[in-house]
């Protein structure tokens, strides 16, 4: 495949520093701002609260959704990891849908997205308290309990941190309503890599932390409350119908969409840059999930060393499965940052133009800012493309 002729590009200044623009004026404008995100807080409603690698900055979702001014419209996420997009879409107003291979971004979107009621809420608090205690009256009483975890899992932890764990998560599980027993293991999964040897979600190397016995009890009682805070100001603002999310492959969108889509915002893996499967190793094994189909078909993954070429193939099976469900002349914005093959790095801007043209996508927009290299190389591109189904 030969790439199309690159459109000049000229220069808007935002506060995050210099943003190169291409396109229609009025889009750029609005991509530059979605992406100036530096000066805000981190994070707001039930987006948080659970980490997740790259997840897109809310106020990029908030900011392209209300600037777009499609409210009522059908938007879809097709790889909507922990459910960013889907929040913001039905804050907006939005009828939303989202997908993903991964079975912990499936359940962490729904988490993020359905409605807790001050009851339902009352009871989360109620049950992690109660959960709390029994775990640290383990604690104290050397309550025998096995991790059920591989081998090659329990050297990620010391072993009365070990222990504690494995109780809270026997008595969270222990817990009879459903969906309070779902976000408690929630909770629960957001603690694992912190209170790993694992130095990050994303750096797979041990270091030591000095914990002491009873802290990992006492921060879940106190993630749960932060949950239900960012629940209760979610519910306040929240006006669209319920998002629809749902397991399965971006490649695969007419399996799963059952209605036509009218905007698609969604930020796709970056090339041979992340490794989900690895990323969430140690929470996957805690509970009980099995990643046989991400390990299968993620797209772009680092720990199959994905070429250039075969990048381009999986992105552009997944751009036509896009097109299938999409009306005509609806939107695409996607979010992507270079790849990376062999050392060099591999300009996603030019990639997606070249795979979108041959797929009946227009190019209407698109803005690039420079980020630093987390692993320490030179710096990589992140870009906002808008794109029309033709």
């Amino acid at each position: 495949m030969s790439a199309p002729p690159r459109r000049p590009k000229r220069a808007l200044s935002n506060t995050g520093g210099q943003t190169l623009v291409a396109g229609d004026p009025q889009l750029c404008e609005l991509l530059v701002h979605a992406m100036d995100t530096g000066a805000l807080e981190r994070d707001r409603l039930t987006h948080g609260f659970h980490s997740y690698p790259a997840r897109m900055h809310w106020a990029t979702a908030e900011r392209l959704l209300a600037g777009l001014d499609m409210a009522g419209s059908h938007v879809l996420d097709p790889f909507c990891g922990s459910g960013t997009v889907l929040v913001e879409a039905r804050v907006a107003g939005y009828a939303a849908s989202g997908t993903d291979l991964n079975p912990l971004a499936i359940a962490l979107s729904r988490l993020k997205t359905q409605p807790f009621d001050g009851a339902l809420r009352g009871q989360l608090v109620r049950t992690a308290s109660e959960v709390r205690a029994r775990s640290e009256e383990r604690v104290q009483a050397r309550v025998p309990v096995r991790a059920k975890l591989e081998p090659k899992e329990l050297a990620w932890y010391e072993v009365h941190v070990l222990k504690e764990m494995a109780g809270l998560l026997e008595e969270i599980d222990a817990t009879e309503e459903a969906r309070i027993r779902g976000a408690l293991r929630l909770v629960f999964s957001s603690l694992v890599v912190k209170f790993s040897k694992q130095r990050s979600d994303t750096a797979e190397e041990a270091v030591e932390r000095r914990l002491r016995k009873g802290l990992v009890s006492e921060f879940f009682e106190r993630k749960t409350l932060e949950l239900a805070d960012r629940m209760r100001e979610y519910e306040r603002v929240a006006r669209g119908p319920l998002p629809t999310v749902r397991e399965g492959d971006a490649r695969r969108l007419p399996d799963l969409i059952d209605r036509p889509v009218d905007l698609i915002v969604t930020s796709p893996p970056y090339g041979n840059t992340y490794d989900y499967v690895n990323h969430h190793a140690r929470r996957f094994a805690w509970l009980g999930i099995n990643p046989q189909n991400l390990e299968a078909g993620e797209i772009g993954a680092r720990r199959r060393g994905t070429s250039p070429d075969r990048f381009a193939r999986e992105l552009g099976f997944a751009l036509k499965s896009m097109a299938q469900v999409m009306r005509r002349d609806a939107m695409l914005v996607m979010l992507m940052g270079d790849g990376e093959h062999a050392g060099t790095r591999v300009p996603a801007d030019v990639l997606v133009a070249e795979v979108a043209s041959e797929l009946g996508f227009e190019p209407l927009a698109a803005a690039t800012q420079a980020r630093p290299d987390f692993r320490g190389g030179t710096e990589r591109g992140e870009h906002l493309m808008a794109l029309r189904k033709l």
